[in-house]
């Protein structure tokens, strides 16, 4: 695989996730996710991150950003496990059921871990877009998990894909 960018784009045939991580006082994040090579690779093609809106504010952004973006339908969604509500006010603007993953904080932090582990030809599992600057920067200052605490939101959206996709087994 070339390390030009090219390998960060958008593959229309392909299916496309959304890792969601609620806030409001911290930020909400969201991921737009892509495996492709089969599943053997994930890109992480962009980011929403935002703060003080409500979810539905902020699922209107979504759906509006999916829109611009040219990017197909969405074949699943999965959100913070401990909030119902919220991720039915998202599946209801969305058009689709946002998922809770169970797996625990441990399992889908060891899930990320092992895409972010360099391949034989060189790059990494995990593919992260330029573009998906709090990603990056959060990756880069994470040092352990503390509900509540800490820049960890697009880390945590990244873990809830992760953690419901069933390709991370």
């Amino acid at each position: 695989m070339s390390r030009n960018l090219a390998v960060f784009d958008y593959r229309p045939e392909g299916e496309l996730y959304l890792g969601i991580d609620f806030g409001y006082k911290n930020p909400f994040a969201c991921l737009w996710i892509q495996p492709i090579d089969r599943g053997e690779r994930v890109l992480v093609l962009d980011e929403y991150y935002q703060r003080f809106r409500t979810t539905a504010e902020n699922g209107r952004a979504l759906l509006e950003m999916q829109l611009a973006s040219g990017y197909g339908r969405i074949t699943d969604a999965f959100a913070d496990p401990s909030d119902p509500e919220k991720r039915a006010v998202l599946s209801e603007i969305l058009g689709i059921e946002v998922k809770a993953p169970h797996r625990s904080v441990e399992v889908g932090q060891e899930l990320v871990r092992r895409w972010l582990k360099v391949r034989p030809d060189g790059l990494p599992g995990l593919l992260i877009h330029h573009r998906c600057k709090e990603l990056i920067s959060e990756l880069k200052g994470y040092m352990v998990h503390e509900p509540g605490k800490g820049r960890h939101h697009a880390l945590d959206a990244l873990r809830y894909f992760f953690a419901g996709w069933i390709g991370a087994d």
